[in-house]
Order: C-alpha cells, then sequence, then structure tokens
C-alpha cells in the first residue's frame, strides 16, 4: 500500500529529509520499498516512527502518480531524456524493474538504446530494431559496472547504491591489458582499454566512473597509460612476492617469443612493462624489434 507514496518520497528526497524524516528513517524507507531484508533495529524504527508517518502522509493525497526516477539528469540531452521515458514508458508495461541508459541519453552518436530489465534469475540479451535489451539479474545489479551504468539512467524503480567488488584474477588482468596493447596497435576499438581503465579507477582511485566519464577518458588515452594501469593494479592488488613467482618465468616466454615472432612490438612493451613491475627497472635491451 506504500510503493507509490514511497517512491515519491524517494524521488523527492529533499523535500523530505530531514523536516519529515531523519537521514536514517530515509535509508530504511529506501530498503522498506526495495523489499530488502530489514534488521531488528530497522524494523523496530519502521514501524514505531516511520509507518505513522507514511500513514499520516496517505491521508493527505490518496492518489499518488509515478514518475520515472532520473539519475545524472544533467548529463543527459533533453530529447533523448524524452525518448527514453517512451522506451522505459513501453517496458514497463510488462515489467516491474526496467532501466535505459547508455550513451544514447548523453551523447549524440550512439550506437543503440540499452535497455536493462531486471529478473530474479537468467542472463541474456537480444537486439530488437534499435533497443539492446539486457536481461539481469538482481545480484547483477550490485556488480560494479550495473552501477556504474546506473549512474546515468531512467528507471521505474529505485536502483539501490550497492556495490560488490571482488578483486580480479592476475592472469584476468594481464589478458586485459595484452588486448588493450593490441587494440591500440590495430587501431581497432579501445573496448579493452577502456575496461582496463575502468577497472584501474575503481581498485586504485576508489572511483566508480560513470558511463560519461568513461567514455570521455578513454578518448584521451595513450599506449604508456596502458602501463601504468596494468603496473598500478598489480602492485596495489598483489604482493611483491605473488607477483614475481607468476611473472617472471612469463619474462622469460616472452624473451624467447620476441626473437621468433614478427611483428613483436607488443611483445617488448609486455616484457618491458612486466620487468619495470617486478625488478623496478627494465634488466636489458635485448630483444629489440
Amino acid at each position: 500500500m506504500y510503493k507509490k507514496l514511497l517512491e515519491k518520497i524517494i524521488i523527492n528526497q529533499e523535500s523530505f529529509v530531514p523536516l519529515v524524516f531523519t537521514r536514517k528513517q530515509f535509508n530504511i524507507l529506501i530498503k522498506y520499498c526495495d523489499k530488502s531484508l530489514l534488521s531488528k533495529a530497522e524494523k523496530k524504527s519502521f514501524y514505531t516512527s516511520g509507518k505513522k508517518k507514511l500513514d499520516a502522509l496517505l491521508l493527505l493525497k490518496s492518489d499518488w502518480k509515478m514518475d520515472f526516477i532520473i539519475n545524472g539528469s544533467e548529463h543527459m540531452l533533453t530529447k533523448r531524456l524524452k525518448e527514453g521515458k517512451e522506451v522505459l514508458r513501453k517496458y514497463s508495461q510488462k515489467y516491474s524493474r526496467v532501466f535505459i541508459s547508455g550513451s544514447f541519453l548523453f551523447s549524440e552518436n550512439f550506437n543503440d538504446i540499452d535497455v536493462f530489465i531486471v529478473q530474479k534469475r537468467g542472463h541474456k540479451e537480444k537486439m530488437v530494431g534499435k533497443l539492446h535489451i539486457n536481461c539481469i539479474t538482481e545480484k547483477d545489479l550490485k556488480k560494479p559496472i550495473y552501477q556504474s551504468i546506473a549512474k546515468i539512467s531512467i528507471s521505474n524503480f529505485i536502483i539501490l547504491h550497492e556495490i560488490e567488488i571482488n578483486r580480479p584474477k592476475l592472469s584476468e588482468l594481464m589478458s586485459l591489458y595484452h588486448e588493450s596493447v593490441i587494440e591500440f596497435n590495430d587501431k581497432s576499438k579501445h573496448e579493452s582499454a577502456r575496461s582496463l581503465l575502468f577497472i584501474y579507477c575503481l581498485h586504485c582511485k576508489k572511483q566508480l566512473l560513470d558511463p560519461k566519464e568513461l567514455k570521455t577518458e578513454a578518448a584521451g588515452l595513450k599506449l604508456e597509460d596502458l602501463d601504468f594501469f596494468i603496473k598500478e593494479l598489480c602492485t596495489t592488488l598483489f604482493s611483491k612476492t605473488y607477483l614475481y613467482v607468476d611473472i617472471h618465468d612469463y619474462i622469460k616466454t616472452l624473451a624467447s617469443s620476441i626473437k621468433n615472432i614478427k611483428p613483436n612490438n607488443h611483445l617488448i612493451q609486455y616484457k618491458n612493462t612486466y620487468e619495470e613491475l617486478i625488478y623496478g627497472k627494465r634488466r636489458s635491451k635485448a630483444g629489440t624489434a
């Protein structure tokens, strides 16, 4: 019975906090609206105070009009905001948790419109005309990439700012770094470099970039930036001993590959970077192009 009222309160947070609800009470209302598990203390606070205030507000107005929740409106193009609402309104008729995001909202040039449908289980994606439909789970929403995406979005539900950050494996970071260097050398789309930048900011700078920030910063990346990212990530996330054990032998493999593979600029770059990482400097000039 409180769903529409709670959504209206949360959308207009500045009008209710702290005049009607304390910050603590407001946070409990968000959890209650999202059907998150409340602690005993939170339940007591809600039923002894929060619920009474909601009941009083219901007496003032019984028919609340649902507004879409807009995050990062200052970054959005007005014409896209209107179009995004139309798409969201269509999908809201069938799904209770949908949000629109992506460069469509803030960039003149875009490839498609990203539509995210949150379901209890399952993960799939498909194209419907210019719409890129992504079905994700509630658990997915806590992943950094989706928390980032949601920073500039239009939704028909409240996307909680809950993020679960897991340390990536060293092998995953190295593979991403290698792919980034290859993309730069091939002058192809810098998708891997963008991912490496995102992970670097998340783990080293403790910064969750929104899609617009990521696009802007990625546009100015240089090849040497990739070396810096991987070295900073490795030293931040792993011990010197672990890095030495895992990378020492790989450097030997690279040295051998450099002699037998042409072109080998990318291999030389990997070797130089990893030597600087575990030895503090490049050990030799052997294996130049």
